[in-house]
């Protein structure tokens, strides 16, 4: 492990329907995220298939590189922009 992956961040989370959630895309640069996620919004848009929601979230490195590829539905997983202790 290395201390990069503790550092903060910008996550994508996509919520779905069913309750699961997906995590990505990890960045320290806001500017970065916020393409990131404009990119996601796009791609969906138009589909016949739609998260419920997508957002950037608060997140480390740490926390994406870890978590599930597909279908997560766990409660401790990064839900919010704000930044700071966990």
């Amino acid at each position: 492990m290395t201390s990069d992956e503790f550092a903060w961040g910008y996550a994508v989370r996509r919520e779905w329907a069913n309750g699961s959630h997906d995590l990505f895309g990890f960045t320290p640069d806001a500017g970065t995220a916020r393409r990131r996620l404009e990119r996601d919004h796009s791609y969906w848009r138009l589909g016949p298939v739609r998260p419920a929601a997508v957002y950037l979230v608060a997140a480390t490195a740490a926390d994406v590189d870890r978590h599930p590829v597909d279908g997560c539905q766990g409660s401790c997983c990064p839900n919010s922009t704000d930044r700071g202790q966990r």
